[in-house]
């Protein structure tokens, strides 16, 4: 067993998102993904008041795919697709934007009139070259299908992949692992990861040590692929995404919302947006 050392730490920045204040967790000016995870935005638990306005309007998107996880509230998804979904606390929405697609997305009219808290995850993860040009497409799962493992003063929900054989039922194109990770303070918590695989660990609230490190909340720590193994401890009671995957390797050529592997495909998202052929959304 050998473990990963660190190869960055890197602090989110507080920026908005429509109404939302939110961390910008990757990517960051010195870190630009996890390959295959390209941004995480964390929108910190935030109170909307009866009858707020807090939707996000309808967006195009292109050549990746896009993660919501939702860890308080309500959150609707509706595109141009004809998918029309609700997320309730715990439950994960997974949008393949691939050739193309439109969407919008925020809290539901009934919890907008009666107002609450939402708190959410939403993460942008790679599509390889040869899957770019997939049709749109749209999945949910309900946070009851997703196992949750508790022992030793640590609870583990996988959100993709398994963990000591509890296995998430989402579907990914490339190989990943993605858990929501609750410890105590005090707990040493150890997990192997594969040697091929990209690593790294959101902290959204409490504080760790991370060999000799301490981090804290809204910091990202991203390891070397020199080991099979991460180890960490909770200084206090802490909240952590553990993530990670196998790496595309190849180019990425983003711009706003269209994720690709050159620009000129970028260009060809972009005229097939305008020319409608993502579909269109008016709400």
């Amino acid at each position: 067993m050998t473990t990963r050392t660190i190869a960055h730490i890197t602090d989110s920045t507080d920026e908005k998102v429509g109404p939302f204040q939110i961390k910008n967790v990757l990517p960051t000016r010195t870190l630009k993904q996890v390959d295959p995870f390209l941004l995480i935005h964390h929108a910190t638990p935030y109170t909307i008041k009866p009858g707020d306005s807090a939707r996000i309007p309808p967006h195009p998107h292109a050549g990746f795919e896009v993660v919501t996880y939702l860890l308080d509230g309500e959150f609707f998804h509706r595109d141009s697709k004809g998918y029309n979904q609700v997320a309730r606390g715990g439950d994960i929405n997974w949008m393949t934007s691939g050739s193309g697609i439109v969407h919008s997305e925020g809290p539901t009219d009934t919890f907008v009139e009666n107002g609450g808290t939402v708190e959410l995850l939403q993460i942008w993860i790679n599509l390889p070259s040869d899957r770019k040009q997939l049709p749109a497409s749209f999945r949910h799962y309900s946070g009851s299908t997703l196992p949750v493992i508790e022992k030793n003063n640590t609870r583990i929900k996988v959100l993709i992949g398994d963990y000591e054989g509890s296995k998430s039922p989402v579907i990914t194109h490339t190989p990943m692992f993605a858990y929501h990770v609750n410890l105590k303070a005090g707990t040493l918590f150890t997990m192997p990861v594969d040697s091929s695989y990209s690593s790294a660990i959101y902290i959204l609230s409490g504080k760790l040590n991370v060999l000799n490190e301490k981090l804290k909340a809204g910091q990202l720590v991203d390891f070397m692929l020199n080991g099979d193994h991460l180890a960490f401890t909770a200084v206090e009671d802490a909240a952590l995404l553990v993530f990670g995957g196998l790496p595309i390797k190849e180019k990425v050529v983003s711009y706003g919302p269209f994720v690709m592997n050159s620009f000129e495909q970028v260009q060809e998202a972009i005229a097939s947006y305008e020319s409608g052929k993502m579909g269109v959304l008016d709400y």
